[in-house]
């Protein structure tokens, strides 16, 4: 059965004629478009991402720039954004489509008119016979789980993120995901998109799907809006579920063994002089030379097979074998870290590297009833969530507070360990326990519940993408770092949790997960009360050791890879540029993040424009 949309939901959804733009006159695009154009004064005029990074500004004083319209628009219709499109290309004004601007990075950001998402939004139609759902672009994921959950019958997303308060084109265009390594990028559930693209000709919608404008298709699984502004959506779901969780707190050295003694002849002052075999056999050593400030070792990685076809989104099809990559010698803490990851269908880390302490969730899907609400539980979690906040902007107030307050924070927020061994024989939630002491919780809710996860605070985040077959040597590195920085006075500070995910790998041009099953590791600084903190060489250092294990940026973070970096992660990218090139020819599309990182054209960025807060 599927449930057609309301008379408002079609008006809004119904896109104009091929030829609407072309046959339209300036002062008419302008009369269509100056009903949604917002106010200098308003408050949706003004936009700050979900950080508190970057916030947009009028420029009195910068060049070409100062004389740059740079008006925002709230269209209801698919009509309107085509008329916005169509007139800011003949006007040669740079346009972007925005959502909940949740990217801790300048992305969203343009230097002329905005397309402010928040009025295209709802359901369009949900077919229960084919499982898919329709819905415009700047619809929240929480909104189409709810929806989804009441129909009948009842359906939901086969996995998410850490967050539903963000819009379903924010989040397919940065190929956000979840955790579960047989599962897919969110994109990778996208079936068809609609698309208004500044074509030469005349602006339009075009209708793009893995059978129809392919290439299109798969550019704008992790397009950065680039390729065109996304107006509906439609995606694949499945019978709704509930899953049961099991959250084990355990000490680190559980997961990764003791910190490993180096040999002698590898004093952190010699290290840099030494080969690269050595930090393949030592993957700690990185993490100690890292911390001694010398540059890490220049590292080569045998090229990414490429896809056989853009229709090909998932499962990955390559054209031929990939080439191995070198081996880290890590092979007893990934086997560790293989047994969890496969022992339930998601598993993710989240590590408190000052406590010295990892929280292991696995979840399966369940037909158990869901646990009642837990009031209490509630009041205590807002009770921590306020003294952790105020812990945090305590811990800014010198170098040594940060080490405390995150053990503190995660006393408050954990259970203690039982006094006494656990029965070996025992399974709390039908899992066997990873360590014998360790405080173990069960609950069981639906799976939206799970998955999401409070991020507590504004933050400076970086996340990066490795192969999974180096998670054990890169946690290794990474657990060396961060002793050696927090044992030094003048060290950078980590906060936590340290976010460690798994995902499948996907065919989609820009995505991540490209070519590979993947880990996610993630960084964070959190702001408390919006207030900066240091996290530049903390994410610098960060950077570098992850390019020592072939890492990709999130592109929703904060990273610092460019086009010539890029070009050697992602096999398609030349494909990408092509399609962007041929759907946006005057790239009127393209802004400062984009043209930065991927066209590497440095002087686009006039950070004068985005104003950044002072960190």
């Amino acid at each position: 059965m599927t449930r057609a949309p309301s008379a408002s939901m079609a008006a809004k959804y119904r896109a104009p004629p091929s030829e609407f733009a072309q046959a339209m006159s300036e002062s008419a695009l302008e009369a269509l478009i100056d009903r949604v154009r917002l106010a200098p004064t308003s408050r949706q005029a003004y936009m700050r991402n979900w950080a508190g990074v970057y916030h947009s500004d009028v420029p009195t004083n910068d060049g070409a720039f100062s004389h740059m319209d740079r008006s925002v628009f709230m269209p209801h219709t698919i009509e309107q954004v085509v008329a916005i499109v169509e007139l800011a290309k003949r006007r040669s004004i740079p346009v972007r489509a925005v959502g909940r601007l949740h990217s801790p990075s300048d992305l969203p950001f343009s230097l002329g008119w905005t397309i402010r998402t928040d009025e295209l939004h709802g359901v369009v139609r949900i077919d229960a016979a084919q499982h898919e759902v329709c819905v415009m672009a700047g619809t929240y994921i929480h909104a189409i789980t709810e929806a989804l959950a009441h129909h009948e019958p009842a359906f939901g997303f086969p996995n998410l993120g850490s967050i539903s308060e963000q819009t379903i084109a924010g989040l397919l265009s940065t190929a956000s995901h979840g955790s579960g390594i047989d599962f897919p990028v969110l994109s990778a559930h996208i079936l068809a998109l609609d698309i208004v693209c500044p074509l030469n000709d005349s602006t339009r919608v075009v209708h793009c799907s893995r059978d129809e404008h392919a290439d299109l298709f798969n550019a704008s699984l992790c397009g950065l809006g680039a390729t065109g502004v996304i107006v509906a959506v439609s995606l694949s779901v499945v019978p709704a579920f509930r899953l049961q969780q099991v959250t084990e707190d355990v000490p680190i050295d559980v997961l990764l063994g003791p910190p490993p003694e180096l040999p002698a002849s590898l004093s952190s002052d010699m290290l840099a002089m030494e080969p690269l075999s050595t930090f393949l056999e030592h993957p700690s050593a990185l993490g100690e030379l890292l911390a001694s400030g010398a540059t890490l070792p220049r590292r080569t990685f045998p090229p990414p097979a490429r896809s056989v076809d853009p229709k090909f989104v998932h499962p990955f099809v390559p054209e031929a074998p990939s080439s191995p990559l070198p081996q880290y010698a890590a092979h007893e803490v990934q086997a560790r870290i293989d047994q969890l990851v496969h022992s339930a269908e998601h598993v993710r880390f989240l590590w408190s590297p000052h406590a010295h302490r990892v929280t292991i969730d696995r979840a399966s899907r369940t037909e158990a009833p869901a646990d009642p609400p837990s009031m209490w539980a509630q009041l205590y979690e807002r009770g921590t969530r306020h003294i952790t906040q105020a812990l945090l902007w305590a811990s800014r107030l010198h170098a040594s507070l940060p080490a405390p307050v995150a053990r503190a924070a995660y006393a408050l927020s954990h259970a203690r360990a039982p006094r006494t061994p656990r029965d070996p024989s025992s399974a709390p939630g039908g899992l066997p326990p990873v360590h014998n002491r360790s405080a173990i919780a069960v609950r069981v809710a639906e799976a939206p519940a799970v998955f999401n996860f409070d991020c507590l605070f504004p933050q400076y985040t970086a996340e990066y993408a490795i192969p999974y077959e180096y998670t054990g040597a890169a946690l290794l590195a990474l657990r060396a770092w961060l002793d050696h920085e927090h044992a030094k006075d003048d060290g950078v500070r980590a906060h936590f949790p340290i976010e460690v995910r798994f995902v499948d790998a996907d065919g989609i041009w820009l995505s991540p997960c490209y070519g590979r099953r993947t880990c996610y590791i993630g960084l964070v600084q959190f702001r408390p009360y919006g207030l900066p903190v240091r996290y530049r060489k903390l994410f610098a250092r960060f950077d570098a050791l992850m390019r020592q294990f072939d890492g990709r940026p999130h592109w929703a973070k904060t990273h610092t890879s460019y086009r010539a970096e890029l070009l050697r992660r992602f096999p398609h990218m030349p494909d990408w540029l092509r399609v962007v090139a041929r759907y946006d020819p005057q790239r009127v599309l393209v802004n400062p993040y984009v043209a930065r990182h991927l066209l590497d054209e440095h002087a686009s960025c006039r950070q004068s424009v985005f104003r950044r807060s002072k960190l």
